[in-house]
C-alpha cells in the first residue's frame, strides 16, 4: 500500500450533495473512489471532474453491506469512508492530514453534526454521534448490519466533540426523505432479525417504540430541540412498528399474535410509557422540569 489516504464514497444519486462532499476532500486526500450503486444520475461525469476512480456496483439496500468489500479498491494506507451527504470541515481536514502524515495513529474517532430538516440537532441523542471513518486499511473490520460501526485495533485518536472537528451530515432534508430512508432501514432491520432467526413480537416492538420516544425526548433532552426534537422523537418511535410490519410481511402475513395480545396493545403502550416516564423522571429529572414549566404557565 502507498502512504497517504484513499477516500471512498458509496453513492446512489444525490449528485448535488456528492459534489459538496468531494469539494471538502479533493485538496487533501490522495485518491477518491466513487462506488456507484447503479445511480440514475450521471455520477460518472462527476467522478471525471474530480479525477476520481469510478466503480459501478450492483445496488444494495444499505451501505454497510459492502463497506468491508470496497476497502480493497483503495491504493493508500489510510481509508476515509464518507457518505455523499457528508462533508469534512477545514479544521478537521487539516488536522487529519497532519496526523496521517505523522503515522502515529491507526484510527480516528470524530463527532458528527446531524442536520435534520434544516437544523443542527444538538440533543435527542443525535450529538455527538461518534464515528470511526478514518483508519489504516488493516486496522478495521466492518459489520454488514444496519448502522454497524467498525471493529478497530491499534492506537486511536479521538477529536474533541466540537463543530469544527465534526463531520457535517445533511441527514434528512425533508419528511419524505426521512420516511423513505426509514422504510429501507426498517426492511433491512427486519430481514437481519429473520436471518439471525430472531423472534419479534408486538410486545417487543411496542416497548422498543415507547422507549425510543421517551428516551430521546426526555433523557436525551429532545425538548431542547423544540419542534425538531418533538417530531423526530415521534417519527423515530414509529420505526419499530415498521420493522414489525416488515417482519410480518416477510413471514407471509401469517398470524403472529393472539387475539388477546392484539387487544392488549393500547394498555401495553400506555402502561409501558408511564413506567418509562417515571424512570426518566427519577433518573434525569427531565419530567420534573417540564412539569414545573407547565404548572407555571397554567397558573401564570
Amino acid at each position: 500500500m502507498k502512504s497517504g489516504i484513499s477516500a471512498i464514497v458509496v453513492v446512489y444519486n444525490q449528485s448535488e450533495l456528492l459534489e459538496k462532499a468531494l469539494n471538502s476532500i479533493s485538496t487533501w486526500v490522495d485518491q477518491i473512489i466513487l462506488v456507484d450503486l447503479e445511480s440514475t444520475e450521471d455520477i460518472k461525469t462527476i467522478a471525471s471532474t474530480f479525477k476520481a476512480k469510478y466503480v459501478l456496483h450492483k445496488k444494495v439496500s444499505i451501505v454497510e453491506e459492502i463497506r468491508q468489500e470496497v476497502i480493497g479498491l483503495a491504493d493508500h494506507e489510510y481509508i476515509l469512508f464518507l457518505d455523499p451527504d457528508e462533508t469534512i470541515p477545514p479544521d478537521l481536514a487539516a488536522d487529519l492530514e497532519a496526523k496521517i502524515t505523522e503515522g502515529e495513529y491507526d484510527y480516528f474517532v470524530t463527532a458528527r453534526c446531524n442536520y435534520v430538516f434544516g437544523k443542527w440537532v444538538k440533543h435527542s441523542r443525535w450529538w455527538p454521534d461518534l464515528q470511526t471513518r478514518v483508519f489504516r486499511y488493516n486496522k478495521a473490520v466492518w459489520g454488514t448490519k444496519l448502522h454497524a460501526n467498525s471493529q478497530v485495533t491499534g492506537t486511536g485518536y479521538t477529536f474533541p466533540a466540537e463543530e469544527k472537528f465534526a463531520i457535517h451530515h445533511e441527514n434528512y432534508r425533508s419528511l419524505d426523505e426521512f420516511i423513505e430512508k426509514n422504510m429501507r432501514y426498517a426492511k433491512a432491520d427486519a430481514q437481519n432479525r429473520i436471518d439471525a432467526k430472531e423472534d419479534l413480537t408486538l410486545l417487543t416492538a411496542t416497548k422498543l417504540s415507547v422507549s425510543e420516544l421517551i428516551s430521546r425526548f426526555f433523557a436525551g433532552t429532545g425538548y431542547k430541540d423544540g419542534m425538531h426534537g418533538l417530531v423526530l422523537a415521534i417519527l423515530q418511535s414509529f420505526y419499530y412498528f415498521m420493522v414489525y410490519a416488515y417482519f410480518w410481511e416477510a413471514k407471509k402475513y401469517i398470524d403472529l399474535e393472539s387475539e388477546s395480545s392484539i387487544q392488549s396493545f393500547p394498555r401495553t403502550w400506555f402502561s409501558h410509557g408511564l413506567s418509562e416516564v417515571m424512570h426518566w423522571d427519577k433518573a434525569k429529572g427531565a419530567m420534573k422540569i417540564i412539569k414545573e414549566k407547565f404548572v407555571r404557565r397554567m397558573i401564570g
